[in-house]
């Protein structure tokens, strides 16, 4: 069985926000989907230049927000199947492709999507604006 890749050095390299700020996971499990209360998951393809920038991005925008309230998580792209996948991104053609997708979560449900790397940086604030009323 092949060594697990640990995303952590990537995403403390290129946040703008400090990694303790975030949970980071390697597992679908261990994102706790529906204990999220308010919260953002990340999904980072750490393979993909696209979503390293697109890491840089999100994070930036979350610095510029009060996000102390929200459960900010990356979680590892690797780890997705298609049964997580779809209960990240629903089933109607938005996936995880290494661009660095991000989704909004109140109350363990899935409330927006975004490809963080090529959404409006105003539909990244909207989003997160939304669930800190």
């Amino acid at each position: 069985m092949a060594d697990e890749f640990d995303i952590c050095p990537i995403v403390q390299k290129h946040s703008a926000l400090p990694i303790e700020r975030f949970r980071v996971v390697s597992h679908f499990g261990d994102a706790r989907l529906a204990e999220i209360r308010r919260g953002v998951v990340f999904v980072l393809a750490a393979w993909s230049a696209p979503s390293v920038v697109a890491l840089k991005r999100f994070t930036r925008i979350m610095s510029e927000l009060p996000t102390s309230g929200l459960d900010l998580v990356f979680l590892d792209s690797d780890c997705l199947d298609a049964e997580s996948d779809a209960q990240l991104f629903g089933t109607d053609g938005f996936r995880a492709g290494g661009w660095g997708e991000a989704v909004w979560v109140r109350d363990g449900v899935v409330v927006a999507r975004e490809i963080a790397g090529l959404g409006s940086e105003q539909a990244l604030r909207d989003h997160t604006r939304r669930l800190l009323e």
